[in-house]
């Protein structure tokens, strides 16, 4: 146990992970692996067990599973799912803080809007702020910020796309004549029926760096998302590591918008988030 802890202690040192869990995992990995039972009952201290080559597998192990854990954009499967069931269960004549409470949970069981949590408000705030009075709005690789996010008076359609079936399921659960959630897959492009032709503001929120690492040929369909105004963002904080990346995401984000025609008009911070409100060059 002391030497789970131990390497805890240097696990949370690089990894976005609290103690207690990262303990957790180390346990369970670790008592699945007899030869490392093993060698621990024979020695004499800790660190002649770190010395052993079956320890370091074993901390390799644990390191790419806490790794993986936190790659994930549900944390936690079960409750994710348990927290979806619970949303779509919900009848018409719910209460309003039931199903604000729900959308909440459910929010927060998404690994990206997780990661805004602490200043999840603080950031709805500025989002709202440097959008205007938008009429519609087009959210591409929405996840499930909109369970928590109060559309403005202003707004008629807010059209939510995203390739995950359980974001979108999430969305349907809420949806009305304004919030709009379509399944959509971004290699599609936007000339498949059922999208819209032109709103008034685009929102990119931290999808840029994502595509421009995995699929660089499809950032030309982003810059094509049909808005007069995009609101564009990257993380400042890596998902799974305890790094600074705002300088890697926001050097991305500015070779998008030179290579696409893209002006800044304005950007904010937070906690989390570097966003750019951009425009296109007439």
């Amino acid at each position: 146990m002391r030497l789970a802890e131990a390497f805890a202690d240097e696990v949370t040192g690089r990894y976005r992970i609290e103690r207690a869990a990262a303990v957790e995992l180390i346990l369970s990995r670790w008592s699945r692996r007899p030869d490392l039972l093993a060698a621990a009952a024979r020695a004499r201290s800790p660190e002649e067990i770190r010395r052993l080559r079956v320890y370091r597998d074993a901390a390799s192990d644990a390191k790419r599973e806490v790794y993986h854990r936190l790659r994930r954009y549900r944390r936690a499967p079960e409750d994710a799912d348990a927290a979806l069931a619970a949303l779509c269960a919900l009848d018409a004549d719910a209460p309003p803080e039931t199903r604000t409470e729900r959308a909440r949970a459910v929010a927060l069981a998404h690994a990206s809007v997780a990661e805004r949590a602490g200043g999840l408000d603080a950031f709805c705030a500025a989002l709202t702020a440097c959008m205007g009075s938008p009429a519609t709005v087009v959210d591409v690789g929405c996840g499930v910020l909109p369970l928590v996010f109060r559309l403005g008076a202003s707004v008629r359609q807010w059209w939510a796309l995203d390739r995950d079936p359980r974001a979108i399921a999430a969305l349907e659960a809420l949806a009305d004549d304004r919030l709009r959630p379509v399944r959509w897959d971004l290699a599609e492009g936007w000339s498949r029926a059922g999208l819209p032709r032109r709103c008034d503001v685009g929102l990119l929120l931290k999808i840029v760096p994502v595509v421009a690492r995995t699929d660089p040929a499809l950032l030309t369909t982003l810059a094509a998302t049909p808005a007069d105004r995009l609101v564009v963002s990257g993380c400042r904080a890596a998902l799974t590591r305890r790094e600074d990346i705002e300088r890697r995401e926001t050097a991305v984000l500015l070779r998008f918008f030179a290579v696409y025609g893209l002006r800044v008009v304005d950007r904010f911070r937070t906690a989390d988030e570097t966003c750019f409100v951009v425009e296109r060059r007439s």
